[in-house]
């Protein structure tokens, strides 16, 4: 997916970033040896820890989402597909996520809007290059 870093804090040894997507906000701990530059857009890569269900009522006009708030981020995203471990989430056309399916409490099936909660601390951001 591609992100636009908004901001950076440096705290102890993380850099955490807030950016925007073309679906919302996403803050996170920045994952790259080189620091994050204000304005830039980065392709990146999430690994998201820790991910607790969310209850939020479906509308289809709303579905897919990300948003940020001061402790966490809440994802929205519409299941493509699941096997017997994960639940593949379609975000964007070049943002697909992976969500341990015991991360949600009822089964859900291809098509289904899911959405999940994680904090900042426990969402790794990884920036890579397209060559």
């Amino acid at each position: 997916m591609r992100l636009v870093i908004n901001e950076a804090k440096y705290q102890e040894n993380l850099t955490i970033v807030t950016g925007k997507t073309t679906i919302g906000t996403i803050k996170g701990i920045w994952k790259n040896t080189e620091n994050p530059v204000i304005g830039n857009k980065y392709h990146v890569e999430l690994s998201i820890n820790f991910p607790h269900e969310a209850h939020i009522q479906p509308k289809e006009k709303q579905f897919p989402f990300v948003s940020s708030d001061n402790a966490g981020v809440i994802f929205g995203g519409v299941c493509e597909g699941l096997d017997n471990e994960v639940y593949y989430l379609r975000f964007e056309t070049d943002w697909i996520d992976m969500l341990d399916i015991n991360a949600i409490s009822s089964k859900k099936q291809k098509g289904d809007y899911i959405s999940f909660t994680a904090n900042y601390y426990d969402i790794e951001i990884y920036p890579y290059t397209i060559k």
